[in-house]
């Protein structure tokens, strides 16, 4: 969950691919040194993106009007370029939805761990307010970036939560972002279905405990999904600070058009972070960037196919 100068990032297609664990992240330079100020204290209740009170509905699909966002709106710059807003902005995805989930999305179970990707339509919208560019979903079609909406289970819930039938290269006017709460823990992978030959995301719950292995075990329950790239704890959770407590990331998927009318390639980011003070009216903590992490706070795992 993090902050660049607009057009300062390496073009995407000459990065190199990840390993296995998603370790090939391409890192741009780091942006301005943030203040530093005195280690926060952690909401004891906030573990990952959903764990707020109110943003995990109980039903299947939700009929909940969109709730108004403080702060200024900066959707369209974070639409347009979402790295180099957060080249330049902390970004926020704790308690997407305060209100509950946006009307037409339906949520995963344990026993159905994929929603279709038709079902996970939403309007993405991001404002910036105390230092945070908050980002939060709406219903598809109100004002915002048209975007995939990605939910998560924790550890007793099935650990697995993800979304199917992503094309590989949207058509104009298709959703080019993939969006899902924040990682302490957590892992994000892309899967290329053979089958259908189109891509599911993954929300993986407490990849650090036992991750590999659970991984290994889905897939040979869904022997059509096939690794095409990961964004793990290893990628992102590194101690920081004078308490060396691991940082988390806003993890955003995008999709990064081709130069000159090649094709293009989707791409996961993410953005360290780590806790500046413990909450805030919106229901979220407030976050900054690390300043002792090298390499940067922006990392890049392109989705590479066979």
């Amino acid at each position: 969950m993090k902050g660049i100068k607009l057009g300062g990032f390496k073009n995407p297609f000459s990065t190199k691919g990840p390993s296995g664990t998603g370790s090939g992240a391409n890192k741009p330079s780091a942006p301005p040194p943030v203040e530093t100020k005195p280690a926060p204290t952690k909401l004891n209740s906030v573990q990952d993106g959903f764990d707020t009170q109110g943003s995990k509905p109980s039903s299947s699909k939700v009929n909940t009007p969109p709730t108004k966002q403080p702060g200024k709106d900066v959707t369209s710059s974070f639409g347009a370029n979402p790295l180099g807003h957060a080249g330049q902005n902390v970004l926020n995805s704790y308690n997407m939805f305060p209100g509950g989930a946006p009307q037409g999305v339906a949520l995963p179970t344990a026993q159905k761990p994929f929603v279709n990707a038709s079902d996970s339509l939403v309007s993405l919208n991001a404002h910036k307010y105390q230092n945070n560019t908050n980002l939060s979903v709406s219903p598809a079609g109100s004002p915002g970036v048209p975007a995939h909406y990605m939910h998560y289970l924790s550890t007793g819930e099935g650990k697995f939560a993800g979304i199917q039938g992503v094309p590989l290269h949207p058509r104009p006017g298709e959703p080019n972002m993939v969006v899902t709460g924040a990682l302490n823990g957590c892992a994000v992978h892309a899967l290329h279905d053979t089958k259908n030959n189109n891509l599911s995301f993954l929300h993986h719950a407490d990849y650090s405990k036992n991750g590999k292995a659970e991984l290994d075990g889905f897939l040979s329950q869904h022997p059509n999904l096939k690794p095409a790239g990961s964004y793990t704890p290893s990628d992102y959770s590194h101690p920081t600070g004078k308490h060396n407590l691991p940082t988390g990331s806003t993890p955003f998927i995008h999709y990064a058009q081709g130069p000159g009318g090649q094709p293009g390639q989707w791409m996961i980011s993410g953005q360290l972070n780590t806790y500046k003070n413990g909450g805030t009216p919106g229901g979220r903590p407030e976050l900054m960037l690390p300043t002792d992490i090298p390499g940067g706070v922006l990392q890049s795992v392109p989705v590479t196919l066979p």
